[in-house]
Formats: C-alpha cells, structure tokens, sequence
C-alpha cells in the first residue's frame, strides 16, 4: 500500500529528529575521562564470555556480554565503547515515537520523539559506556509491546498476535537482563493490567484472558530469569551497601533532571516549570482510562516502591536508576502540547527547543567527569625511577591503569600486573606499609574522610615530606542544589565539598 503525502512528510521528520539525537550523542562523545564505572564496564566486558556472565556484579549480564562482542572489532577506545551506547540512545528515540503514535498519534509521537531527541538527560546517559541507555530502550520496547498486547485483548474478538506476543516475551525478558530495577516496569505493567481489566466476578472470581495470557508469559520468563536469580543469591550481601537513605531532596533534583539534564541553569528551571505544567494540563484533559493509567504507573511505581522501601529496609533507591521515568512524562507533555491552540503551540514546541538545547550546552560545559587521563599524564610526566604509586580505594586502578598502564588494564589479573609495576591499589593502611618502602605518589580519590583514609594521611604525613600535589575537582552540584543541600542534607553539602581527586607527591624523610 503506497504511501500518502501526510505519512512521507511524517517519515521525514522523523527521520530528521532521529538524525538530529544521533548527531547530539555523537558530539563531543570522547571529550571526557572515562571515570569507574565505565572503566569497570569495558575491563570485565573484555574479558572471556563466561566471565563476564559469572563476574560478582548485581548488575544483569546483558550490557556486559554486547559490549564484550562490540569491543573486538571495535577496540576499547573512549570513543568506541561510548558509541554502543550512542545506538542505543538514537534506537530509544524511534521507539518513543513508536510507543506515543500507537498510544495517541502521529503528532503526539513525532513530539515525543523530539523531547527525547534533545533531551540533556537522555543525551549524557547515551554518551556513557553503562548499562542505561539499553536499559531506557528495552524499556520503551517492553512497553510498546505491553501496549499493543493489553489493546489487543481490551478490544472484543481481537487476540494479539503472536508476534505480539513473543515480541512482549523478548523485550521483557532481555529487559531483565538489563537491569535489577527491570522488575518495577512489569510491576507498573501487571498493576495497569489489573485495574483495565473487567474481572469475571460471577460464579466465582475468575481471571480475564488477557490476565492469563500475562501471567503465563511472567511464568515463562521467570523459567528463564531463574539461572541470574540463583547466581544473585551467592552474590556478597554488601553489593548494595554504598547506596544511601533517600531524601525528598533526591526526589526534587530528579524531577528536575527529567527535563533539564544533570546540570541547573535558570534554563533549565525554565524547561522543567514549562514541562510541568503541561503535564498538570494533560492530568486535567485527560481521563483515567486505560492510555493515561499505564502512563501514570510506569512513572509512580519506580519511584514511589523503592523509596518507600529504602526508608523502611534497606536502600536501593538510585535516581539515575528511575530516569526511565522521564520517558512517559515526556508523552504526556506532548500530549498536552497537541491540545492548546495552534497559535500557542507552535511556540510552546519552539520554546522546549530552545531551552532544551541551551541546557544541553550548560551540561555539556560545567559538567565534567572525572578526569583519570589528567591525573594519569600528571604522575607519568613528573615520575621518577623507583617511585611507587598507590590509590587509595582500590577499584580506582580501573580509571587510572586505563590511561596510565593500558597493559594491566587489559590483563584479567589486574591488581597483580599493577603491583608487579609499583601502583599499588591499597584500601588500608597496612596495604600501603607492605607495598614497601621508597617515594610515594599517594591519589586519593573522592575523599570522603573514613577512619583507614585519614590513618593513611596521618602516616604518610608523619614519615615522608610532602614534595607537591595537585587537585582536580570532580562535578560539583549548582549553588542551587547546595544551598539546598545546606538546609536539608549537611553530610551530603560535606560529601560534595571534597568530591575531588587530590595527587599528593610524598618522598622519605632522610
């Protein structure tokens, strides 16, 4: 069936939006440093399959095995492995469009492709070798197929088909390879299901169709889940110890993010106060039907579940963990876009536009990660023959080596190879006493001052003169969310303080 002038005119602006997001990502995607968890990302991604799947992460397998089949024709070079995630981001904007046209319409689902397209947010986490930007597209597809299977049986004499139906069986079960947070996104599915679904409740209660249908295909999956779950069990119970309390203030700083990216400018506020209230007005337009329940679930449930259960058990409450959310507030702006007048509208879209690229370049400018190359050329410029180097917080090697010692970086014993060069990564004191004697590059990274850091100061300060050092400051939250911090969170405006990495040059008292 050919097509109409209206369907090749959408095609085209799709086609510029997805061009337009690619290009987004793609700039400026190797400016910065590979910081931890990147470096942690593609030393065990280049590693044999089978440890890659086995290694002690909470995090699901799947990121880690593309990324090991990516990297061998690819290289591990800043850019190459950030580029996985670029494709990732850049597929996300086709399937929002997707998700929002089956939802709605055409328009609805070009505009959503464009709050996506230029969104500071989703652009950071597409230039970051992590888990995220996969993690956001099996979202979208999980949910466009949950769509299509829930439409399918709301309507009489109408199956979803079984392409439907295995493409809702793939995309979710991949999605639980993901990421441990994949399992509210069923949650806020099996939750959306229960409350559409007309319960049979003569002669007994009994389940609708499209019911059963779901919960064969969790059974299904949960049979396939079930080998990540036993190995999950032996995982050290401390894997998720660094995650603290939330506070309200998280909550206020990622509703922000949604819309305005990871740094605050008066932009951004701007953005965020405009998106807002277009979403204020599609809660007063729309009605609780089945469209604007899911929509509303797949934003709530992330959110409030896990905080709620970090308050009263244990943490597990990330915001960069439910960034996923943003995505449905974005359907619903645009949504509430398309029933303002035309006059309006056409200005409204223009003025996100703007804003959304001005805080886009405010992030891409006061953001900065940490910067290892730096701190490596640094200690490679000025070492001297027989100097020790050591790294306080031992994962730190990762970054470091990376820049400074690529071949231990690729080794999988890469704690031994440092050593075997003099870098030692050390966690202790007793650590930096049996790495031996000799002149000392001491990097301290992030200080936050534990009892074993200020030990390792106090000893090194105590037996060696300081000859120099140097600072580098990581991100630094605005002066708006510090002096929030200052009112709400003094540990956290403290933490922030000394988020730095400091390279401290000590030699032997003679």
């Amino acid at each position: 069936m050919a097509m109409d002038s209206k369907q090749k005119k959408a095609l085209i602006i799709l086609g510029i939006i997805i061009i337009a997001g690619f290009l987004l990502r793609v700039y400026k995607l190797d400016s910065q440093s590979l910081w931890l968890d990147e470096a942690f990302s593609i030393h065990y991604s280049q590693q044999g399959l089978m440890s890659v799947i086995t290694m002690q992460d909470p995090t699901p397998p799947l990121y880690y095995s593309l990324l090991h089949f990516w990297i061998g024709p690819t290289g591990i070079s800043v850019f190459a492995t950030r580029f996985l995630s670029v494709v990732f981001g850049t597929v996300s904007i086709f399937l929002v469009y997707l998700l929002a046209k089956s939802m709605f319409d055409e328009k609805v689902g070009l505009l959503s492709a464009l709050l996506l397209a230029l969104s500071p947010l989703h652009i950071n986490y597409s230039q970051e070798a992590r888990a995220y930007a996969l993690f956001f597209a099996l979202i979208l597809l999980s949910m466009y197929f949950y769509y299509r299977l829930s439409k399918g049986n709301l309507t009489k004499g109408r199956a979803a088909s079984k392409g439907t139906i295995m493409g809702y069986l793939l995309s979710t079960l991949l999605l639980l390879y993901s990421h441990f947070y994949a399992i509210f996104i069923i949650l806020a599915q099996g939750l959306h299901l229960a409350f559409t679904s007309k319960l049979k409740l003569s002669k007994g209660f009994k389940l609708s169709k499209k019911i059963k249908l779901w919960l064969m295909l969790q059974a299904v999956m949960l049979i396939f889940y079930t080998p990540w779950l036993a190995h999950v069990l032996f995982m050290p119970s401390n894997a998720y110890s660094w995650i603290p309390r939330p506070s309200l203030l998280q909550i206020i700083y990622m509703i922000y993010s949604f819309f305005s990216g990871m740094a605050f400018s008066f932009y951004g506020l701007a953005l965020t106060m405009i998106c807002l209230a277009l979403i204020l007005v599609y809660a007063r337009k729309s009605r609780m039907d089945e469209k604007s329940s899911l929509l509303w679930l797949w934003v709530a449930v992330p959110i409030i579940i896990p905080f709620l259960f970090s308050l009263v058990f244990t943490p597990i409450f990330v915001p960069k963990y439910v960034y996923f959310a943003s995505l449905p507030l974005y359907i619903m702006v645009s949504k509430a876009v398309f029933s303002i007048n035309k006059r309006r509208k056409v200005a409204i879209i223009a003025l996100i536009a703007f804003l959304s690229l001005a805080s886009l370049w405010v992030q891409q400018n006061d953001i900065m990660r940490d910067p290892w190359d730096r701190v490596a050329g640094y200690v490679s410029e000025s070492y001297n023959e027989g100097d020790n180097v050591a790294i306080i917080n031992s994962y730190q090697i990762l970054p470091f080596a990376y820049y400074y010692e690529n071949e231990c970086f690729r080794s999988d014993d890469i704690f031994g190879c440092s050593q075997a060069k003099g870098i030692y990564p050390v966690d202790n004191l007793d650590q930096i006493k049996a790495a031996g004697k000799g002149d000392f590059w001491l990097i301290v990274s992030r200080d936050i001052y534990d009892d074993e850091t200020i030990r390792v100061l106090d000893y090194f300060n105590e037996n060696y003169n300081l000859a120099d050092s140097r600072e580098y400051l990581l991100n630094q939250d605005s002066a708006f969310f510090n002096s929030l911090y200052q009112y709400f969170d003094q540990k956290k405006l403290i933490q922030l303080r000394l988020n730095r990495i400091r390279v401290l040059y000590f030699q032997e008292k003679s």
